[in-house]
């Protein structure tokens, strides 16, 4: 594998010079077109490679059984996947919504749908709108199927080598670099890492989505900001894995003008009774780093 690389790069170098279709489409006064990229694999394949990663993900994270919080955040997922629009639903999909007892701020969503928020995100929220924000930006790679297609760009690997990959890329930060070495393959993480432009699909298309499940997306907006500004000395935990495509608040808040949403959901009585919850847990703990 280590002999293969420099030949998987060129291949790399050569798709990203090669014309591709715009992903992202202006449609003057209306909101932007989003194009799913280009993608090698089958949506079945991405529900196995999901399915791989999210047992990876329960082995190494320490993955919160308390049915107050999974209740609530899959209630507020099934909201958002009930407005996913038409071209962009894959039926063999499964969602999944679970909680990671971890105090950084972060979340992932995995092919084919599995998706883990940490404690640290739902208790920076200010609204429910907020964490709906972040749930729609995910749910948005998992209906787009950034994971396999950003796969796709690469030389070609086999399914089962591509779930710790792709799950330790995601992931992020230092236990995703954890995650990746522990696959015991050796795919850089520089292959899987979500590019800007993929950022930016998920932050338009989870806008859309959003506001189809009767949310302000500006909601999506100032959660983003709010995890640019609470990531600590050492950047956000959400962000080395989502890189800013630059001037995220501006374009979400001007794609959100042309997605006009009567009597938006914000503050909610559940969303009240979980911040109550969380505040009469345990703390949750750091999430481990190399060497802990």
């Amino acid at each position: 594998m280590t002999r293969l690389l420099p030949l998987a790069l060129i291949v790399v170098l050569v798709q990203s010079c090669a014309p591709r279709t715009a992903l992202l489409q202006n449609v003057p006064g209306g909101p932007t077109r989003v194009i799913a990229p280009d993608n090698h694999y089958t949506p079945a394949q991405d529900v196995q490679i999901g399915k791989e990663a999210a047992a990876q993900v329960r082995k190494e994270l320490p993955v919160l059984n308390d049915e107050v919080l999974h209740s609530y955040i899959e209630s507020v997922g099934r909201r958002l996947i009930a407005a996913i629009p038409p071209e962009f639903q894959h039926p063999e999909f499964s969602y999944t919504f679970e909680v990671v007892n971890a105090s950084e701020i972060n979340a992932f969503a995995l092919p084919g749908g599995p998706m883990f928020l940490n404690r640290g995100m739902l208790g920076a929220a200010a609204t429910e709108g907020e964490i709906a924000g972040v749930m729609a930006h995910e749910l948005s790679h998992v209906i787009l199927r950034h994971g396999t297609a950003q796969a796709s760009r690469a030389t070609p690997y086999q399914v089962g080598e591509l779930a710790g990959g792709i799950l330790g890329a995601i992931v992020g930060g230092q236990i995703g670099g954890l995650i990746t070495q522990g696959s015991q393959f050796g795919i850089s993480v520089a292959f899987m890492r979500f590019s800007r432009e993929f950022e930016r699909q998920a932050d338009i298309q989870g806008s859309h989505v959003m506001a189809m499940a009767g949310y302000d997306p500006r909601d999506m907006a100032n959660m983003f900001r709010t995890i640019q500004e609470q990531g600590g000395p050492g950047g956000p935990e959400w962000l080395s894995s989502h890189p800013d495509p630059g001037n995220r608040y501006a374009y979400i808040a001007q794609e959100a003008k042309v997605l006009p949403v009567a009597s938006p959901v914000r503050n909610t009585s559940e969303f009240e009774r979980i911040q109550a919850h969380l505040r009469q847990l345990p703390p949750a703990p750091k999430t481990p780093r190399s060497g802990e």
